[in-house]
């Protein structure tokens, strides 16, 4: 006799597998990653475990000839020297900003979406779009001063 499945039932592994992916990718990206790039990394990832293989190939077949274990040996020193040699040449980023948006308190700027008294609307200062919020109500193409910064860095406070 068949038994019968129903969809949630089907449904149930695969849900399970695409929330494993999605909370694997939450942790972040490692610091390796980081730092030589996703090139680099997988580059020395795929040689690493070509080497393996081919040590793995020497120990399986059992055969006297150490062909497979010597090219094992210079894949793995290639990607030792690979790995030295980047952590050598990598350049630090830059973490300064040469754009402070303290810089925009005082200046004026020109409203794109106008918003009611405080909700976030739309306004172009010194030529970069950013979020603000108002004490009053605002209409498109009204000139706005910018008062403040709020605490997420990327709203303003403005007047008009």
């Amino acid at each position: 006799m068949l038994k019968h499945w129903s969809f949630t039932a089907s449904l149930k592994l695969p849900t399970n597998i695409i929330r494993a992916v999605v909370e694997s990718m939450n942790r972040g990206t490692s610091r390796l990653t980081v730092k030589y790039g996703y090139r680099t990394m997988g580059l020395l990832i795929v040689l690493l475990a070509f080497s393996a293989f081919l040590l793995v190939e020497y120990l399986v077949t059992g055969e006297n000839t150490p062909f497979f274990l010597a090219l094992s040996i210079v894949f793995f020193l290639l990607t030792l020297i690979l790995f030295v040699g980047f952590s050598q040449t990598v350049v630090t980023r830059i973490e300064k900003r040469y754009f402070h948006s303290e810089n925009l308190i005082g200046h004026s700027g020109k409203i794109l979406k106008a918003a009611r008294a405080g909700e976030r609307g739309t306004v172009n200062v010194l030529n970069e779009d950013w979020s603000f919020v108002c004490d009053s109500d605002t209409n498109v193409d009204e000139t706005v001063t910018v008062r403040n910064i709020m605490d997420d860095k990327v709203t303003l406070q403005v007047e008009r």
